[in-house]
């Protein structure tokens, strides 16, 4: 962690706060899971375009990701291409999967992706991009924060985990919200009464061997802002009021007056 990291916020958005994650533990089914993954199945049928992607060159590390989570146990259908395989672990997997690959200057691209939780935004639009590319909207993220993520990418070594933890506040307990904001009243008061509900995702890292790919990971929980521990209430507001103009913006939250 670096000493400008160190001196962040837990909750603050550019705070990285990457922690090892027992391999045990990456990707382990939870409490919960049988509702998301019907969810899943619904938006699969549903809207299979825009949950799943894949490019050529994405072909090689979903087939390793997908063997590697045979030999764990996890039952995934086979199949002939890397779309098919990332229908298939849609199926089967509580969490969003998207594939890094390694490009020859050794950045990372987002080559492949099954994505049925988005939170404000479209696989569609981001596959192909380099990860600098992908977090364009994202405020600060050029500079200090893309530097240390690439870093991080290109050191991971390979089959260690790590997780950090991400939040974000919706006027809507949807799973699948891929618009960049809402239609109707985009912009939230923690503060005020109203339906707010609090999106927290938990998002893991890990480098496969064969191929380099590092997989990104995400598994969404959404619950109503009133049933959110006091704690973390407290902790969020406290954590928004010290937030800039710009990432207030981004997270859609009304400033404090």
């Amino acid at each position: 962690m670096s000493p400008r990291e160190a001196e962040t916020p837990r909750l603050h958005p550019t705070r990285v706060g990457l922690e090892p994650l027992p391999l045990a533990d990456w990707l382990k089914p939870q409490d919960g899971d049988p509702a998301l993954l019907a969810e899943r199945a619904r938006l699969i049928a549903a809207h299979c375009a825009d949950v799943v992607a894949a490019l050529p060159e994405a072909e090689s590390a979903v087939a390793e990701l997908a063997a590697l989570l045979r030999e764990r146990g996890i039952g995934i259908e086979h199949a002939n291409t890397a779309l098919a395989t990332l229908t298939a672990l849609g199926r089967v997997l509580a969490e969003d999967i998207c594939v890094l690959t390694p490009a020859e200057d050794g950045s990372y691209r987002l080559t492949a992706g099954i994505l049925c939780f988005p939170n404000r935004w479209r696989l569609a639009d981001k596959v192909g991009g380099s990860v600098l590319a992908v977090h364009g909207p994202v405020p600060d993220y050029a500079g200090h924060m893309s530097d240390g993520v690439d870093r991080f990418l290109a050191r991971l070594k390979l089959e260690r985990a790590y997780v950090r933890h991400n939040w974000g506040l919706s006027s809507s307990p949807d799973l699948f919200l891929p618009e960049p904001t809402p239609a109707l009243n985009p912009f939230l008061d923690p503060r005020a009464g109203g339906p707010i509900f609090l999106r927290r995702e938990t998002q893991s890292f890990l480098k496969l061997p064969e191929t380099g790919a590092v997989i990104f990971a995400i598994r969404t929980a959404v619950t109503p802002w009133d049933k959110t521990p006091a704690d973390l209430r407290a902790e969020i507001l406290a954590t928004a009021d010290g937030l800039s103009p710009a990432w207030l913006k981004y997270k859609a939250i009304l400033p404090k007056v």
